[in-house]
């Protein structure tokens, strides 16, 4: 899964990540754990690449950071800024 980087502009404004999606003039704030996914998101990182930079990073249990990690990459996917590489296998 990548971010969609051609119609994206984004820039870190004090942890918090300001995106505008150029095809529709729409921006969106991403906060907390999503500015520290942002970057793994970036470079096309694996769900359980993403699911781990939680745990590290909020000390939080396995099983907690797979699901804020899936409701977050919900999240983008409704906003259409997130491409799955491989649908079948997307969140594994």
């Amino acid at each position: 899964m990548r971010l969609v980087r051609d119609v994206l502009e984004w820039r870190d404004v004090e942890g918090e990540i300001v995106v505008l999606d150029l095809r529709s003039a729409t921006y969106l704030a991403v906060s907390g754990a999503g500015a520290v996914l942002w970057p793994a998101l970036l470079e096309g990182a694996a769900f359980g690449q993403l699911a781990a930079v939680v745990v590290e990073r909020f000390d939080v249990a396995p099983a907690r950071a797979a699901a804020d990690v899936e409701t977050f990459l919900g999240q983008l996917v409704a906003q259409d800024v997130l491409e799955l590489a491989e649908p079948d296998a997307a969140l594994d």
